[in-house]
C-alpha cells in the first residue's frame, strides 16, 4: 500500500444537501471521478473493500475505536481511475442529521 495524495483537513469536503453529486480528483495525468452517493451507500460496511478493512486501518495506524481525522466514521472506498488504475479513497463520513451527510476525503491510496 502507498499514499498517493493527502488532503488538508477541510480541503475536500462534500455535503450531500449542497454540493454536486460527483467531483474529480486529479492525480497527475490520471483522475478519479468520485460519486459520493456510492460512498454514502457503503458507510455501514466501512466501504467496499470487503475483507481488507482491518489491513487498511493497520497501515494507517488506526485502532479499533478510531474515527477519521474529521471525526466521522472511517470509510475505504475502492475506485477505478480514468486510466483504469485501482485506488482506494480514505474518507470520514458524518451523518449530520437524517439523510444529511458530510464526507471528508483524507487520502488516496494504492493497494
Amino acid at each position: 500500500m502507498k499514499i498517493i495524495k493527502q488532503f488538508s483537513p477541510n480541503e475536500f469536503v462534500f455535503d450531500n444537501l449542497k454540493d454536486k453529486k460527483t467531483r474529480e480528483i486529479i492525480l497527475g495525468e490520471d483522475n478519479l471521478k468520485i460519486e459520493f452517493n456510492k460512498i454514502i451507500d457503503s458507510q455501514f460496511l466501512g466501504g467496499n473493500i470487503e475483507n481488507k478493512y482491518d489491513e487498511y486501518k493497520d497501515f494507517l495506524g488506526l485502532g479499533i475505536y478510531s474515527k477519521a481525522p474529521c471525526g466521522g466514521f472511517i470509510n475505504f472506498y475502492k475506485i477505478r481511475s480514468v486510466k483504469k488504475t485501482n485506488y482506494v479513497i480514505y474518507s470520514g463520513i458524518n451523518e449530520v442529521s437524517n439523510s444529511h451527510y458530510v464526507i471528508t476525503i483524507h487520502m488516496v491510496l494504492t493497494f
